[in-house]
């Protein structure tokens, strides 16, 4: 919520400045600065439990190749960039954790190839999935759709060809990711953390609230 409401501050303060009036590009200005400040969030985060976890280069990378691929095909989010940034970087080591102890080389080929081929379907019928607020016209999406399939499909002949090259690990780990933040599995889960958040903030409330009264009765 801070930094949507830092963000569009900050769009209505360029569009005083600049004498902007169309409503499209103010609201795209506040998106642009909206997921900016969440993505330098983010990188924090995975910057701190990187080096926390020993995965550091790895984290890194997996969030390069995410922040590309999120960039074109969209993708699911939490209620708020502090909770994205959180369970952005969570999610990041356990990644990176599993790219290091099962390299992309070490996976079958078989489930290789049923891995691409879901993910090719996937982005075929999902991509681009943009956030709510994020304003795109019709021509913008098919031309995302179209390069959010071009980029699985060079991603694929990349892996498939070169399976022990530098960043392999991450390319692939980083699509599995992307793809996944396109289904609804996916956003079941997040509707689900979402809810656990605001059940426990609610619970932290409640309990400050109770004890703020007792010592106030005192």
């Amino acid at each position: 919520m801070i930094l949507k409401e830092l963000a569009t501050a900050w769009a209505e303060t360029l569009s005083r400045i600049t004498g902007e009036t169309d409503q499209y590009k103010i609201a795209l200005a506040r998106y642009m600065v909206e997921s900016l400040l969440s993505m330098l969030l983010s990188l924090l985060f995975v910057i701190i439990l990187g080096l926390l976890f020993g995965v550091l280069r790895t984290a890194l990378l997996l969030t390069l190749v995410v922040m590309i691929l999120k960039s074109v095909m969209g993708g699911l989010h939490l209620a708020t960039p502090l909770r994205c940034a959180l369970v952005g970087g969570a999610m990041t080591v356990i990644l990176s954790q599993l790219a290091l102890v099962l390299p992309f080389g070490q996976i079958p080929k078989l489930v290789q190839l049923w891995v691409f081929v879901l993910a090719l379907f996937i982005i075929w019928k999902k991509a681009p999935l943009e956030a709510k607020g994020k304003p795109l016209t019709a021509e913008q999406q098919k031309v995302l759709a179209l390069a959010s399939r071009i980029l699985i499909v060079l991603i694929t002949i990349t892996c498939w060809c070169w399976p022990q090259a530098f960043g392999i690990n991450e390319i692939f780990y980083g699509m599995v990711f992307q793809v996944l933040s396109l289904t609804k599995p996916m956003a079941w889960a997040l509707a689900g953390i979402d809810q656990l958040i605001d059940y426990g903030h609610d619970k932290f409330k409640g309990i400050l609230r109770i004890k703020i009264e007792r010592r106030i009765e005192k």
